[in-house]
């Protein structure tokens, strides 16, 4: 049987027009008659009609996705995707999802902020790729009362309404341990990590620094843990200068550990130099990365679900401002663990 609001307010003992004010929260009603309506709701097993609720809303939802530009850093099509997902999934409601791209450059997200403000959305969904920038942000956005939500990376005390991603300590422990399978005694390590600029982003640092950890943490010990930090730069004969040199400087190093998407670089130089060898583990289902597991020079990656990034924060902003949905403040998605044997079954695959 349906259950109608005039049915609520009987068993309330309160007014149809104070019901109908507690569920679409408008208006003004006691706390006493909130406490009624909602056990009433509760007893009666009531659900309300999300359509209904979509007709009545008096203005369309504006949602504003912030992420950097694909086209710069090919990571981000997986959560650009899954933004589109979600546009797809709520075509049907009154809802306008927008996204901005931009260079992974800190003036250019500066001018990005800006133009999400000047928007004035209902909500937010960005990568706090910046920290000092991010932080000015959120403020800008908490004075405004707009809810947002992070993705990829986390940085809690900025307060963001949800954060949807991994735990990159979590990240970099699980990379310890597969190392570790592969490890032989007196042997060594290297952290290859190559940036385009001297900012290093948090999340990275915490892969590393759960890597480490999970070293520290065991009585089996590699001899040494190298670090070997490259700057991207145009002319890419320098990476390898500083690999191959790096390599027959240092000796018996079995495995390197690339804690972000570049791993296809490292390999590169390994396969101008016929280096099968060694042991490669990355990040990011780039399919550069899986063209070179596919030629055995990179030997696991570690899949991040980036699509689902994109899309379920999305639609957790879309649940909180529509539906009213309690939001958990933090949406930690597992890593996959991926090989040359599963790698074309993964649906987290960028084309």
């Amino acid at each position: 049987m349906k259950i109608r609001i005039i049915d609520i307010a009987k068993k309330a003992g309160v007014s149809a027009g104070t019901v109908d004010r507690v569920i679409h929260q408008r208006g003004r009603y006691s706390e006493k008659s909130k406490v009624k309506v909602e056990k009433a709701i509760q007893d009666l097993g009531y659900a309300p009609d999300i359509m209904a609720r979509n007709l009545a809303l008096k203005k369309e939802l504006h949602i504003v996705c912030l992420i950097p530009n694909p086209s710069d850093t090919k990571y981000w099509e997986r959560p650009f995707a899954g933004i589109e997902s979600a546009m797809t999934e709520l075509a049907s409601f009154k809802v306008k999802i927008e996204t901005i791209l931009y260079l992974p450059r800190k003036e250019n997200f500066k001018t990005a902020c800006d133009q999400v403000l000047q928007l004035n959305p209902d909500g937010v969904v960005y990568v706090p790729m910046f920290f000092e920038e991010s932080s000015r942000f959120a403020k800008l956005l908490h004075n405004n009362s707009i809810p947002f939500v992070h993705i990829n990376i986390q940085h809690s005390e900025i307060n963001p309404l949800s954060f949807v991603g991994q735990d990159p300590i979590a990240a970099g422990r699980t990379a310890a341990s597969l190392c570790h399978l592969a490890l032989k005694k007196n042997n060594n390590i290297l952290i290859a990590y190559i940036s385009k600029e001297t900012q290093e982003y948090s999340h990275l640092h915490d892969r590393i620094n759960g890597f480490m950890e999970y070293f520290e943490n065991i009585k089996f010990n590699p001899s040494h843990i190298y670090h070997l930090d490259i700057k991207i730069s145009n002319d890419e004969s320098e990476y390898d200068k500083q690999l191959i040199r790096f390599l027959q400087n240092k000796g018996n190093i079995q495995i390197i550990y690339v804690p972000n998407s570049r791993a296809y670089k490292i390999a590169s130089i390994l396969k101008k130099h016929h280096r099968k060898d060694i042991v490669v583990i990355g990040f990011d289902t780039l399919r550069e990365n899986i063209c070179y597991m596919h030629e055995g020079y990179i030997n696991i990656i570690i899949g991040q679900q980036s699509k689902s990034q994109g899309f379920n924060a999305v639609m957790l902003l879309f649940n909180s401002l529509f539906r009213k949905e309690k939001t958990n403040p933090l949406n930690l998605l597992p890593v996959n663990i991926l090989n040359a044997e599963n790698i074309d079954f993964y649906e987290g695959l960028m084309s």
